[in-house]
C-alpha cells in the first residue's frame, strides 16, 4: 500500500473518532424554557442607609409570597397567603390606589411599594427624603404590609 493511502485511512479515522457525540453535561444540557408571567405583582420595600441594603417582599395576585435576593437577581418563595390575608390586602391596595399614586422622593433611606405586571414596573412609589412627609395612612400600610410579609420567612 502506498504512503498517501494510509495517511487517508489514519486521517479519516481521526475524523470519524474526533466526532463522536457528547456527553449530556449539567453545563451542555438544552436550557427548560421559563414561562413568563405576566400575572400582578404588588413589591414592598425599604432600605439604603449606612449599609445601601435593601429588602424588598413581593406578593403575587395569587397569594405567592417571595422575597428579593439582589445577590443572585431571583426571587425566593417564602409563603402562600391565604384567601381572607390575600383579599385583605388587595383591598387595601385598592383602596390606597397604588396603581395611580405618584411619588417620588427618595432619601438616604427610603420606602417603596412597586406594582409590577410579569417583569415591566408599571407604577414606584417611593419616599424617604427629610422634606417630604409622605400621607400617614400609607406610611401604616407600608410598616402593616412589610411586616406581615417579612414575618413569613
Amino acid at each position: 500500500m502506498s504512503i498517501k493511502i494510509i495517511s487517508l485511512i489514519i486521517a479519516l479515522s481521526l475524523v470519524f473518532i474526533t466526532c463522536k457525540s457528547k456527553e449530556q453535561t449539567a453545563d451542555n444540557k438544552p436550557k427548560e424554557v421559563i414561562k413568563k408571567d405576566n400575572s400582578l405583582k404588588y413589591c414592598v420595600g425599604k432600605g439604603g442607609g449606612f449599609t445601601g441594603a435593601y429588602e424588598e417582599f413581593m406578593l403575587y395576585e395569587n397569594g405567592k409570597v417571595y422575597k428579593r435576593d439582589f445577590v443572585y437577581e431571583r426571587d425566593v418563595f417564602k409563603k402562600q397567603l391565604s384567601e381572607v390575608e390575600l383579599n385583605y390586602f388587595l383591598e387595601k391596595i385598592n383602596e390606597i390606589g397604588l396603581e395611580g399614586m405618584d411619588i417620588n422622593q427618595p432619601g438616604n433611606m427610603s420606602y417603596y411599594f412597586k406594582v409590577k405586571q410579569g417583569e415591566q414596573t408599571i407604577n414606584t412609589i417611593i419616599w424617604g427624603s427629610n422634606s417630604y412627609y409622605p400621607d400617614k395612612k400609607l406610611e401604616a400600610f407600608h410598616k402593616e404590609f412589610f411586616e406581615k410579609l417579612a414575618s413569613l420567612e
